[in-house]
């Protein structure tokens, strides 16, 4: 039901989202059902879905239905400029780039994700290595949606395709995670689609994004043990594994009577302040619950609305999915101006490519996408108001 009401209004956050929902919590629960699961010690069959589950579910829709029906926020009308591409912008953000990777290493881009050694790697760390990897997007992002203004075909063909292979490089499902990479590939996706009013074909592919993600992202869990070892059959197995335990690990967090420490939501909201600064910042809601319910590794996603819950209650989450609701109608880049310069329509884009993370979490994870996300594409719009002619705006 709402996935065919945001369908049919084009609310791409909430097709995204009700796409999530419809693949990890029934179309994926229904093939485990029958073919099993790996990811327990002691049992191999899904929990069952209860009546708390279905209090949790009723109350989030019902908080992101309440959120969706506060008025639009008007912001001021300023008119945005059409400026030329900038040369010295992008050549700018590519430096930095290099920067970056020379910084968290080259054998993010060199080795298969299994292969490199990230350890218990810092926040700051995971942060940088992040904007390394979603700053080629962004940078396609800005070809696509500028390209037109002051590059001839030539030049057009060819920064395209620097900018797409640094993509290809830097970011795939390879080397990179799976959310993070996809994340990428999303953005670009959006924009093009808005920018070449593909907004039907669009809405329609995200709508049935269950048909066809659950091969793509088993595919993709594959990768990271290498190009050479992807198969069909290793996608398939992916099913029984903990990439696709988004399900069991929510049932599983409801059984548990409490939890070990308090204030998880705003622990992983503000995820970038140093543990050294904030002593008692909580750690992971899903390593917790993993741990006490016999699953075979407890790096696991827990639902990101969750946090407000194991916090808050049935309030908490009432309130969080109320202002997801609220984001989710403001932060729509359907019928905002397709400019690299709309703010709105950016940060729609960013907020609607976010929105798989968000799902399946855990929330600190979608936060360390989320800020680097935020800090590349403001970073790109300030560059880019410089020209190599006059060194001005």
């Amino acid at each position: 039901m709402g996935l065919y009401a945001s369908y049919s209004r084009y609310i791409l956050p909430l097709i995204v989202y009700f796409s999530m929902i419809l693949l990890y919590w029934i179309v994926v629960p229904f093939l485990q059902d029958r073919i099993g699961v790996g990811y327990y010690t002691w049992r191999g069959d899904v929990p069952d879905f209860g009546p708390m589950a279905l209090l949790f579910v009723m109350t989030h829709f019902l908080g992101i239905l309440a959120g969706f029906q506060f008025k639009r926020i008007s912001l001021s009308h300023k008119e945005i400029p059409e400026l030329r591409f900038s040369f010295v912008g992008v050549a700018f953000i590519l430096a930095l780039l290099v920067a970056l990777m020379a910084f968290v290493g080259f054998e993010t881009i060199m080795l298969p994700r299994v292969e490199q050694e990230t350890g218990e790697a810092q926040n700051y760390v995971i942060l940088l290595r992040n904007i390394a990897k979603i700053l080629p997007a962004f940078l396609v992002a800005y070809f696509i949606l500028e390209a037109d203004n002051g590059l001839k075909k030539n030049t057009r063909v060819a920064i395209f395709i620097l900018l797409a292979s640094c993509l290809l490089i830097l970011s795939n499902p390879v080397n990179t995670s799976r959310f993070l990479s996809l994340f990428g590939l999303f953005v670009v996706i959006l924009t093009y689609s808005i920018k070449s009013s593909r907004l039907s074909v669009l809405a329609w592919l995200l709508a049935f994004a269950p048909a066809y993600a659950i091969t793509l992202l088993g595919i993709t869990s594959a990768m990271r043990s290498g190009i050479q070892k992807v198969d069909l059959t290793r996608a398939f197995q992916s099913l029984q594994s903990l990439e696709f335990s988004s399900y069991s690990i929510f049932l599983d967090a409801l059984k548990l009577d409490s939890f070990s420490q308090g204030n998880y939501l705003f622990s992983h909201l503000f995820i970038i302040v140093p543990r050294a600064i904030w002593p008692g910042k909580a750690e992971s809601i899903g390593i917790y619950t993993a741990e006490r319910s016999g699953y075979v590794y407890n790096n696991v996603g827990l639902n990101s609305f969750f946090n407000s819950y194991a916090d808050f209650g049935f309030v908490g989450l009432f309130l969080f999915s109320m202002l997801f609701g609220v984001l989710a109608k403001n932060l729509n880049p359907t019928f905002e101006l397709a400019s690299f310069r709309n703010r709105r329509f950016m940060y729609g884009v960013l907020f609607t490519g976010m929105t798989p993370m968000f799902f399946r979490g855990d929330l600190s994870t979608a936060m360390l996408a989320l800020y680097p996300a935020i800090l590349v594409y403001e970073a790109i719009r300030f560059s880019t108001r410089f020209r190599l002619m006059s060194g001005v705006r």
